[in-house]
């Protein structure tokens, strides 16, 4: 069951769209990855979720309900279920007992039970004794941790988190990837984050939502690139203005096409194929993931390609090494 659904989406800043989703459903109980690059309204459709932005049109659907057609009191009871963490939070000039036990005094929570609560939340971010150190005396990742904590302490039904392994310490991003896995796993908490480690996406996310230019694309972040499709010498092409991809027929006017990685294929000389395109580029990186290898390759536009270890391996693919990509027509997404 979808716990958001988003129909005809749109959010207008200034003179852009930020975004434009006819349709989007976010599942109940997963946890869920956004991502995108700088400007590709990842954030945005964040705060939209967390009702914190009102969209310029469409219509957000929470378990079903109309967010913008609520009453005061029923939208207020939805808030109650979201815990939102923002990229750089805000902590309260006290002590770190005093932010994560915040919103309990808000709610009338007594003050036993408030401090009960507050531990076991530091304790399950991994600050059990920090409860009377000051806000000023924390580094970012634990101030981070802080703010995970102080929306734990809430018991939400869905947890929000805009680039929370973003500026914090290696040890702070294991134990915010531990919890947000734990809360998922034993409490039943949607979780939904934003995040620009497309490694670390697929491996925390049961879902994975690319944005790119307030859009939701099919496929992965890598390869993503903007231009527009225009009749070649032999079909359909996709133009970015440096490269020149052939394309499936029917679809003029896109504007943005994805190759994913894993459909291309690397070859040190040229083959005879019935792919009808082949690039010519240079390696130039290399990144080990869970039993595949990222190869990065300039070939007019920065290109990414997955490899098995053993098919990389064989290879020997070295920096600077001249090579040619070979893909489908059909593998481009637009």
């Amino acid at each position: 069951m979808d716990l958001f659904t988003l129909r005809d989406l749109r959010v207008r800043l200034g003179e852009r769209d930020a975004l434009d989703i006819p349709r989007l459903g976010l599942e109940e109980g997963r946890v869920i990855a956004l991502t995108g690059p700088n400007g590709s309204g990842k954030t945005t459709l964040l705060k939209v979720l967390s009702n914190l932005l009102a969209p310029t049109s469409g219509t957000v659907l929470y378990r079903g309900r109309d967010l913008a057609s609520l009453p005061p009191a029923q939208r207020d009871e939805v808030r109650r279920e979201l815990g939102v963490v923002l990229q750089s939070p805000y902590l309260f000039r006290s002590t770190v007992e005093g932010n994560v036990s915040y919103g309990l005094a808000r709610r009338g929570v007594p003050r036993a039970q408030r401090r009960t609560r507050a531990r076991r939340a530091l304790e399950i971010v991994g600050l059990s004794g920090f409860g009377r150190r000051p806000h000023w005396a924390l580094s970012g990742g634990e101030a981070q941790r802080v703010a995970l904590a102080r929306a734990l302490v809430l018991e939400p039904a869905v947890l929000l988190l805009d680039e929370p392994f973003a500026n914090v310490d290696a040890v702070s991003r294991s134990v915010i990837e531990r919890v947000l896995v734990q809360e998922n796993r034993y409490q039943g908490t949607t979780v939904v984050f934003t995040t620009h480690d497309m490694e670390q996406a697929y491996r925390l996310a049961d879902t994975v939502v690319t944005l790119f230019e307030g859009r939701v694309h099919e496929g992965s972040m890598e390869n993503l690139f903007h231009g527009k499709v225009r009749e070649g010498p032999e079909g359909p092409v996709f133009d970015t203005g440096t490269l020149v991809i052939c394309v499936p027929p029917g679809r003029e006017g896109a504007l943005t096409a994805a190759v994913p990685p894993e459909t291309i294929l690397v070859s040190l000389s040229p083959i005879s194929t019935s792919a009808r395109n082949t690039l010519l580029g240079r390696v130039n990186g290399v990144r080990e993931r869970n039993g595949t290898v990222d190869v990065t390759v300039d070939a007019g536009d920065t290109i990414v390609v997955r490899l098995t270890e053993r098919s990389y391996r064989e290879m020997d693919l070295k920096l600077g090494m001249q090579v040619y990509l070979i893909f489908k027509a059909e593998a481009v997404k637009l």
